[in-house]
């Protein structure tokens, strides 16, 4: 009876030893798995900030053009400041993306990551022209992470005092 019950012993604490194991390994790699996933969020964030920066340069060139880009938000906050006239995406973030408080250029996007916990990781286009949303030239409209693309339309209205009047819709 006494070698029954010492087999079920050991199995009982190998299990438990094998289980610990796993949760220490758990525990020092889903810091790097959830910074490695930040990293991905944040290059999909600047294409995406590249693709409607080139379609807001496309409809730019003559009144009357109209593009539409699918905005798929995965994270963050994705901004579109008619009084600044500039878009911008706001990403929390686990992975340091440039160095804290340094404004880093990527072309025409400004880049910023400011040390908090966890990071907060700033994209920035500021545009020469006026940005109107929804008709309207004063406001900020934020859209949050969603299962779905918004569509976001981007149109050129004309020009008022010799700027160039961009309006951005999602519909």
């Amino acid at each position: 009876m006494k070698k029954k019950g010492q087999v079920w012993v050991e199995t009982v604490i190998y299990t438990l030893i094998g289980l610990a194991v796993i949760g220490l390994l758990l525990a020092v790699a889903k810091p790097k798995i959830d910074q490695m996933k930040d990293r991905a969020l944040i290059d999909q964030a600047v294409e995406a900030m590249e693709a409607i920066n080139g379609k807001i340069y496309e409809v730019q060139r003559a009144p009357g053009n109209r593009r539409v880009v699918d905005l798929k938000i995965g994270k963050g906050t994705f901004i579109i400041d008619s009084e600044k006239d500039m878009i911008s995406w706001v990403i929390d973030s686990s992975y340091e993306y440039s160095e804290a408080g340094v404004d880093v250029s990527l072309g025409t996007m400004i880049v910023r990551t400011r040390e908090s916990s966890p990071w907060e990781v700033t994209l920035e286009i500021p545009y020469g022209i006026d940005l109107k949303y929804d008709d309207e030239t004063e406001g900020i409209r934020e859209f949050e992470a969603a299962p779905s693309a918004y569509p976001l339309n981007i149109y050129n209205v004309g020009s008022s005092d010799g700027n160039t009047i961009i309006e951005l819709t999602v519909s």
